[in-house]
């Protein structure tokens, strides 16, 4: 015959735990002398932004682009020196984002400081992006 489960516990030895209290932790936290942590809202009116922070930030893909704008183009390691990626990032860049994702028509030219990449205006020949001219 199996014992009931009032049985079964008026029979287990071992200290018997307090029963447990009702209530908040907060209301709790406020009997023991602790401070209640309130959520607060801002009470005074934001300050005016600074001239610098009303400016908007420019991306290093808007650098990227801008550097590869320009009529000399830039290199690689030129990239790399203004935006801090390492150099596959930058292949990456260019084949992922500019051309693919954007549509750009990137133009590359090998040069004296190394291989220099444009971005091909669309009214260009291919032929004339390729020679440079």
């Amino acid at each position: 015959m199996k014992r009931s489960t009032k049985a079964a516990n008026a029979k287990s030895s071992g200290p018997k735990k307090p029963p447990r209290r009702g209530g908040s932790k907060a209301a709790e936290g406020q009997k023991a002398g602790k401070p209640i942590h309130v959520r607060r809202t801002r009470s005074r009116a934001s300050r005016e932004p600074s001239p610098a922070a009303a400016a908007p930030r420019q991306s290093k893909q808007a650098t990227v682009i801008a550097l590869l704008s320009r009529p000399e183009g830039a290199t690689v390691a030129e990239v790399v020196a203004a935006t801090g990626w390492q150099p596959h990032t930058v292949r990456g860049l260019f084949s992922g984002t500019l051309k693919k994702k954007l549509g750009l028509e990137l133009g590359s030219v090998p040069a004296d400081r190394g291989r220099v990449y444009r971005i091909v205006d669309p009214g260009r020949t291919s032929e004339a992006a390729r020679t440079g001219g």
